[in-house]
């Protein structure tokens, strides 16, 4: 019987977890600070094991004293290195679903000497994004097509029903992340032309686009997409870009934001401070009275704006103490996020997915724009979208792995048939489904 170890037990670990265990085959040990979190994603399942403890803090001795086959590394990107680099040098498989860092790839020839597979980036995005890709891309270059364009957009968001607040979002994952990416570089290729935004400039370059049967939401650019040109095995093509979907008005609200510096990460002294005493010196105001007036200045808007009305809604001008002493503005609105843009309960999110692809066909002549679309819904009282996406990719990876289904080793992604077929199919029969069109041009 083969052993698996799951470190954390968080949003999207009880898909993940209940996967594995659907497989008499494997038996599964989670870690997880929280006891409630270990009872949540285990279920009193007779082949389970919950340990409590800090999984990040004591990953080797963890991995020593259960001396798993694989380890699912479930853990906050910042760990995804470290678990990773303890797992080669106990010869252990690893899977997990953040992104492949500069310290990632230092791993793949040690992992590929120790006969290893650390299959990382198999999540949603990144993840179920990579695998449709690398499916279209292989099916147009198998019938001898080109590749000329490339859009691949993705957003975890309320569904319409749940959409409660006038920011248009609900939390699925840690607010320091969600608040972490207001400041993310940016880098595309359009016609031919490399563009860069850094320092979260991308929201200034927002589109609309609908989703039919949805309704239309806003675009922006995620990350940096040059490097997927060479993962996705596609040079020829002159446009690529990567974005995130959100409901209208996000964009808007997170330029507010980083011009008031409520993102920065330099430590304040809070001491005696409230809400409004926070945000008239965030505007460069000494009476906190004015700290409405200095705001609307200092952003050029009117009371009656959207944007002040999200600030106004989530506390930001409220009379409460700051919740903290010493930290940072993003520690504020963290905070802020976590008490007000959360679901209650029987919500259900929403996932979106589109890719879209145009390809010249030189024998017939012909262009086609090949796309896939997942439309995806939380099922109320049970698993989140965002769970599931997320949740299940590694669970099937690691028993892909486990089984020998997937010969490659070393740092990987999943964009490779052995890997991303089989996924997808179990995915299909889980519910989740990709829809495929191709029209002509």
């Amino acid at each position: 019987m083969s052993h698996v170890l799951v470190f954390g037990a968080g949003r999207v670990a009880r898909p993940c977890v209940q996967h594995l265990l659907k497989d008499p085959k494997i038996r599964v040990t989670v870690v997880d600070m929280d006891p409630a979190n270990l009872a949540r994603v285990l279920e009193n399942h007779p082949r389970g094991e919950g340990i409590v403890a800090n999984a990040a803090a004591e990953a080797r001795e963890l991995i020593a004293r259960v001396n798993p086959d694989l380890v699912v590394n479930l853990l906050p990107a910042a760990f995804m290195f470290p678990v990773a680099k303890l797992c080669v040098e106990a010869k252990k498989h690893m899977v997990n679903p953040s992104y492949i860092k500069d310290d990632m790839k230092t791993l793949d020839g040690p992992a590929k000497e120790a006969g290893l597979t650390l299959l990382c980036e198999l999540g949603l995005d990144p993840g179920i994004d990579h695998m449709s890709a690398a499916r279209t891309v292989n099916f147009i270059h198998d019938r001898g097509g080109m590749v000329e364009s490339f859009r691949s957009v993705c957003g975890a968001l309320p569904a319409a029903d749940a959409n409660t607040n006038p920011w248009g979002y609900k939390l699925s994952w840690a607010p320091s992340g969600l608040i972490g990416a207001s400041k993310r570089d940016a880098r595309v290729k359009l016609d031919g032309a490399v563009h860069e935004w850094p320092g979260g400039e991308t929201y200034e370059h927002v589109h609309l686009e609908e989703t039919p049967g949805l309704g239309w939401f806003e675009i922006y650019a995620n990350a940096d997409s040059l490097p997927y040109l060479e993962r996705y095995g596609i040079p020829e093509a002159h446009t690529i870009y990567r974005g995130t979907i959100r409901y209208v008005g996000w964009c808007e609200t997170v330029i507010a934001m980083n011009a008031l510096h409520l993102v920065d990460e330099d430590v304040q002294d809070f001491t005696g401070m409230t809400y409004r005493d926070f945000m008239a010196k965030q505007a460069g105001e000494a009476d906190p009275a004015k700290a409405e007036e200095a705001v609307c200045k200092k952003l050029g808007i009117k009371p009656s704006s959207a944007v002040f009305e999200r600030f106004a809604w989530l506390g930001l001008f409220d009379d409460r103490p700051l919740p903290m002493e010493k930290g940072t503005a993003r520690d504020v609105i963290s905070f802020l996020f976590g008490e007000k843009l959360v679901y209650t309960e029987g919500e259900r999110d929403l996932v979106i997915l589109k890719d879209e692809m145009t390809a010249f066909y030189p024998k017939s002549g012909t262009r086609l724009r090949h796309t896939s679309t997942l439309v995806d819904f939380g099922i109320p009282g049970g698993d989140s979208s965002i769970a599931r996406t997320t949740g299940l990719p590694p669970a099937i990876g690691a028993r892909l792995i486990l089984d020998g289904e997937v010969r490659a080793y070393g740092v990987m992604s999943p964009v490779i048939p052995e890997v991303y077929d089989p996924i997808l199919q179990t995915l299909e029969a889980e519910g989740i489904r990709l829809t495929e069109r191709a029209e002509a041009l």
